[in-house]
């Protein structure tokens, strides 16, 4: 990628590395963050188109005010990563940690061959001016869309955004897709009319990361290999939900296309688990974990509970030290 390329992808994206990270670990574990009032979700659920394949929320600052966050950054400290960070803020004056109170992640379709188009949208607090300027000095050419500044760079494949979409909110994606955001909320036409989704994300009250969507389409929109695909069970839709605190809890459910394919995959997940039990008794650090998980659901739908608690965390940071040199403890 050449270096003006870079700087702006930085300037764009890097504004919610460390939410997506937080958001990622979450929907990895169970899920992607939610507050629910009467209208199921977030309400920046208004900027993303109706037809976005899968759709995820974080609460960023209920992740990093968690004490778990807390165990994970004093190993961060120590990441050579932490300098880039610093330099990114230094650059664009923005502190993710501080300045990041929420981000909404879709995936949005493409058409022909290519694989789905994401969009990110973040709740915050930007420096309009100062980013739109870093932009332009890499190679970032600022214009309208519909009364939206929109900052655009094409790289080596595609065209990559930023649209600045109200006050303390801004989208970053493919042009496409932030575009896509901008006619959303105009038009009034957006994912919260798709039942399916909203059904699902309905149901994941008092949770702090969740993420929803079409198992089938995110297949195919990912460009995950055919062979691969054809190896997944029938699934159409999936929820996945986590509560980051002390430690992490956790629930991920899947809807199959018929009552077979529930039980199939039923079954493997039975196997996998018993597998895990098995190698967990040379792991006592594990133990916890493994004895939390619980199978569930019935006729179509596969349920798959976890808890990870704060002692197994514990006991992780203690090897982690054990294991560093004596010098540098």
């Amino acid at each position: 990628m050449a270096a003006k390329t870079r700087y702006f992808v930085l300037t764009a994206a890097g504004i919610l590395t460390a939410g997506l990270t937080t958001g990622l670990v979450a929907s990895y574990m169970g899920g992607l963050p939610v507050a629910l009032s009467r209208q199921a979700g977030p309400e920046d659920l208004a900027f993303v188109p109706p037809d976005a394949i899968a759709v995820g929320y974080a609460n960023v600052q209920e992740v990093m005010a968690s004490e778990l966050r807390q165990r994970l950054r004093r190993l961060q400290d120590a990441n050579p990563d932490s300098q880039e960070r610093h330099d990114f803020e230094e650059k664009t004056g923005v502190n993710v940690e501080r300045d990041i109170d929420a981000v909404v992640g879709a995936l949005l379709p493409a058409s022909g061959d290519k694989e789905g188009n994401p969009l990110v949208l973040a709740r915050g607090r930007f420096d309009q001016v100062r980013i739109e300027g870093l932009a332009r000095d890499h190679g970032g050419d600022v214009s309208d869309y519909e009364g939206v500044r929109v900052i655009a760079h094409t790289g080596d494949e595609k065209t990559m955004a930023l649209g600045f979409l109200a006050p303390g909110i801004v989208a970053v994606g493919s042009i496409e897709s932030v575009k896509g955001a901008i006619d959303a909320k105009r038009s009034g036409r957006n994912v919260m009319s798709n039942t399916e989704i909203m059904r699902l994300v309905g149901e994941l009250d008092g949770n702090n990361a969740w993420a929803v969507g079409r198992f089938d389409a995110m297949a195919s929109s990912t460009g995950l290999p055919g062979e691969l695909q054809q190896r997944m069970p029938t699934l159409s839709w999936f929820s996945a939900a986590g509560h980051l605190n002390g430690g992490i809890s956790g629930t991920f459910k899947a809807e199959a296309k018929d009552d077979e394919a529930a039980k199939n995959l039923r079954d493997m997940m039975r196997g996998v688990v018993a597998m895990v039990r098995l190698q967990s008794d040379s792991k006592p650090e594990m133990r916890a974990f493994v004895d939390s998980l619980q199978l569930g659901g019935e006729g179509k739908t596969v349920a798959v509970g976890f808890s990870v608690p704060a002692e197994m965390f514990d006991a992780l940071e203690k090897m982690h030290e054990a294991r560093r040199p004596a010098e540098e403890r």
